[in-house]
């Protein structure tokens, strides 16, 4: 969370964000002379004389005089913890202590994420163990090694309490010395108090003692939509019910099954929320409201996946028990802090709009809602301060030279924000953060210069975003890409997700954004067979994660995009959107990053003839530069776009699996190629593409594909031939094969037509059956160079994306690639990468012509 601390009086803290409730009242034997004489233990210490140990003991003793002896904070009982983890913390981390309702504090000295209240943190007397800095010549988040070190720690710990609690906000003490400093923590940022010495002012400190205890769990940052279920309640044991083995359960692979199979549980579903119910992790009922009615809940465990880093979304994911109706069953549930800006929907609300449109192979929306109230505040206070800075400015300035009002717009509050319990206008909405858990994703490098307030002087516009509480709820629930069976399943599964991306912009005009290995999905579904008059279990492709999509207008040009950054995941990005940050997402780009994903997972777990898959990996996908203070795109993926040949060494020459993945690769990047060439030099001379005569117009191409049937135009196939980049105009084989790219019909047919294995087909192929082979990329072997741009950030910097690759895969019936008849079973391997998505707890049925 660089360049995230927002500074705020003491004062202004307390009233704005821990308000003393109107029924209050201060207890009798609050004086200022009590005061002083509990803290006068640290008025006569020398200053740099106690170590982390003795403030923190010294302080305990403070406080209980004031709690036990005083009861100046009615209810609370401090901890410490700074000698012993929690038992279940694969972390092993050990907070120095923390506030806690006196009927539940510990007696263990185990910190007990899941119960704390406010989180405290001490520090030896000595400026380089403050992580902030009051300098107003300064940023606020010190650069000097140390304290980013503390500071760093101090995020490991308010995430750790983020991910054991469901939380909107959580308040830190910092005790420094004989000082002290009150942080609020959110998902954009962190609002900090100035450095006071409570020794000379006691009063500062036991005001906000005083306020913890006498604010509702909600005032302190408790979600109230999360209600704890008790071990002996009726929920738990519905939990405990639906997680029991069941002989009936299907695995996931190929196989017919009965008629009286065809609606029970996938084992994997039913496995996975077995191992949620942790029993040292808490169990919740999550309810998300609803328009018009009562408000729907689900029951879940531990999540299965949560994503790292307090900055952004703070996605987490569930295989939930969803409560509404008759008959229990597992769907997944999506609990995040989606971002609050201009012309984007949530993911719901374009999952309806799919599902609508009868999109195949998307999720299947069973619920959604913003949770009101709970909004993020920290770009309220950057609101706040920048008002102060430009008013004192404009008071300096020479009456000649102020603006009159009445040509000033005033920045509006956030009392127009919905659910936002403080306001901020919809015209202060922001760009999408792709700090925000985008996977390996590189943030813009640091502001150089900072104003008087610590904040960015360089911008007229908060640098931090302002997020909403957000649940969707689907029905599918999937296991990750990485578990496909062998090529021909891989491909399969991308072309499912091609065909959705497809539709999705022919039938609604959305575009995904976020192509991505974790955003598709393998899916297990039962289908019924018209030839054999059977039902088989057949393994699909989804397309996940919505929440980037973008409504554009068919035939007009993209706009660039608002602001300067990024959207989607780095290792799948396009060189042009990597390269450009303003450049809009089109079609090209995204067609450009299915490559990318076939690519990648084809080189991490299939046979090929690269010998160091870790090099080509790290060269290829993760290598980056940086140029005018912006990250580009790295020379391996560049060069490949650019020459239109997969290399891997000078002695091995180039990348073979010996498959027909080779023949799909190779004429796709061709076509890659030609994209670039053209609009490289279509950018080189500001001019537009010539016309090509005879070349077909580009709505009748748009049109021209049958959703419902296999490619009605199968692409004409050239020898594939790399060409020499060259400074003359394209040629007009060039510009027809970039334009292959303009529209998903000829990507379709050429995956359509290398999947075909009859050998009847117009492009007959041979697949073979154990060319799936150990994951060659395990963690292990990564960053042996220095190319992931994430080396070059502080522990505190924005957290990257941890996407999971979860299941699924669906598109209907009739024109759906040619699946091989197989019993073998999807195995689960363990991928470095957090698993997420969605999944199904019942089996679909679908026939022939039906969408899913």
């Amino acid at each position: 969370m660089a360049n995230r601390a927002v500074p705020l009086a003491n004062t202004e803290f307390y009233d704005r964000f821990l308000p003393v409730p109107p029924e209050a009242q201060r207890p009798a034997k609050h004086d200022q002379s009590t005061l002083c004489r509990i803290f006068s233990v640290f008025k006569d210490a020398k200053r740099r004389a106690w170590k982390e140990e003795k403030v923190a003991d010294t302080f305990v003793l403070a406080q209980t005089e004031i709690v036990n002896t005083h009861d100046l904070a009615p209810g609370m009982t401090f901890a410490l913890s700074q000698h012993r983890y929690d038992a279940d913390d694969l972390t092993k981390q050990k907070v120095d202590g923390a506030f806690f309702k006196s009927e539940m504090a510990p007696t263990d000295g185990r910190p007990h994420w899941a119960d704390q209240l406010v989180t405290v943190e001490f520090k030896a007397d000595s400026t380089n163990y403050d992580p902030y800095d009051d300098n107003p010549k300064k940023a606020m988040d010190s650069e000097n090694k140390e304290r980013k070190r503390v500071r760093g720690q101090i995020i490991s710990y308010v995430e750790l309490v983020f991910k054991k609690q469901h939380r909107t906000h959580l308040f830190l003490l910092v005790v420094i010395g004989k000082s002290f400093r009150v942080t609020r923590w959110d998902r954009s940022g962190t609002v900090v108090t100035p450095l006071v010495d409570y020794a000379a002012h006691p009063e500062i400190l036991y005001e906000f003692l005083w306020r913890i205890s006498i604010v509702s769990p909600q005032t302190l940052g408790l979600d109230p939509t999360a209600t704890p279920i008790r071990p002996d309640s009726p929920e738990y044991l519905l939990m405990d019910k639906m997680a029991e083995r069941v002989e009936s359960d299907l695995p996931a692979e190929f196989r017919t099954v009965t008629e009286a199979e065809s609606g029970n549980v996938f084992e994997y579903v039913r496995t996975a929320f077995r191992e949620s119910l942790d029993e040292d992790w808490p169990r919740w009922k999550l309810s998300i409201p609803q328009e018009g009615g009562p408000a729907k809940e689900f029951l879940v465990g531990k999540p299965h996946f949560c994503a790292k880093g307090m900055a952004g979304r703070g996605t987490r994911g569930y295989v939930a028990i969803d409560l509404s109706g008759k008959t229990k069953r597992f769907v997944w549930l999506k609990d995040a802090w989606r971002t609050y800006y201009d012309l984007v929907e949530s993911e719901g609300t374009v999952l309806q709009l799919l599902n609508r449109n009868k999109v195949v192979n998307v999720p299947t929306f069973v619920c959604h809602s913003d949770l009101p109230g709970q909004s993020t505040r920290t770009p309220e206070i950057w609101d706040l301060n920048y008002e102060r800075r430009k008013s004192a400015q404009a008071a300096a300035q020479p009456a000649v030279n102020v603006p009159s009002t009445s040509t000033v717009s005033p920045r509006p509050t956030s009392a127009q924000t919905p659910g936002a319990s403080s306001s901020f206008s919809s015209s202060l909405k922001r760009a999408r953060s792709d700090e925000e858990e985008r996977l390996d994703m590189p943030p813009p490098p640091p502001p150089n210069r900072t104003d008087t307030t610590g904040v960015e002087s360089s911008q007229d516009v908060c640098p931090l975003r302002r997020h909403i509480h957000y649940r969707l709820v689907v029905e599918e629930i999937g296991r990750p890409l990485h578990t496909f069976i062998d090529g021909h399943h891989l491909v399969s599964v991308i072309y499912n997700c091609i065909r959705a991306h497809q539709e999705a912009v022919e039938k609604t005009n959305t575009l995904h954004r976020d192509i991505s290995g974790g955003n598709i999905l393998i899916y297990p579904c039962v289908m019924y067979n018209d030839t054999s008059d059977t039902k088989e279990i057949v393994l699909r492709g989804l397309l996940t994660d919505w929440e980037l999509s973008k409504d554009i207008k068919r035939g007009s040009r993209p706009r660039a995009a608002r602001l300067p950054e990024r959207t989607g995941t780095w290792q799948f990005m396009s060189v042009f959107l990597i390269n450009e940050p303003k450049k809009a997402v089109e079609v090209p780009d995204e067609l450009e990053a299915f490559f990318h994903v076939l690519l990648y997972y084809s080189v991490r777990y299939l046979r090929s003839n690269c010998q160091d898959v870790p090099l080509y990996m790290e060269h290829y996908f993760e290598a980056y530069r940086i140029e005018n203070g912006q990250y580009q795109c790295g020379a391996g993926k560049s060069s490949t776009m650019e020459n239109g040949r997969l290399k891997i060494s000078d002695k091995n020459g180039y990348l073979q699996f010996n498959s027909p993945i080779d023949r799909i690769l190779q004429v796709w990047l061709e076509w890659l190629q030609a994209h670039y060439e053209v609009r490289t030099y279509e950018r080189r001379h500001k001019a537009g593409l010539p016309n090509i005569e005879g070349q077909e117009p580009l709505q009748k191409r748009r049109s021209s594909l049958a959703v419902d049937q296999p490619p009605a135009v199968k692409p004409k196939l050239r020898s594939v031939q790399s060409r020499a980049p060259t400074q003359h105009p394209p040629s007009s084989d060039v510009h027809h094969d970039a334009q292959r790219l303009v529209t998903h019909q000829d990507v379709v047919g050429l995956v359509y037509m290398c999947l075909q294995e009859d050998p009847d087909a117009e492009l007959p192929c041979s697949w073979p059956l154990d060319d799936k082979v150990e994951d060659r990329y395990p963690a292990t072997t990564r960053k042996r160079l220095a190319t992931a741009p994430t080396e070059l950030l502080e522990r505190d910097s924005r957290s990257k994306r941890r996407k999971v690759e979860s299941i699924a895969s669906f598109s209907t019936a009739s024109h759906s690639v040619p699946v091989r008849s197989s019993v073998q079973s999807v195995k689960s391997s363990t991928d470095s990468r957090p698993d997420s998505g969605y999944a199904s707890g019942s089996v679909p049925l679908l026939r022939h012509g039906s969408n899913p």
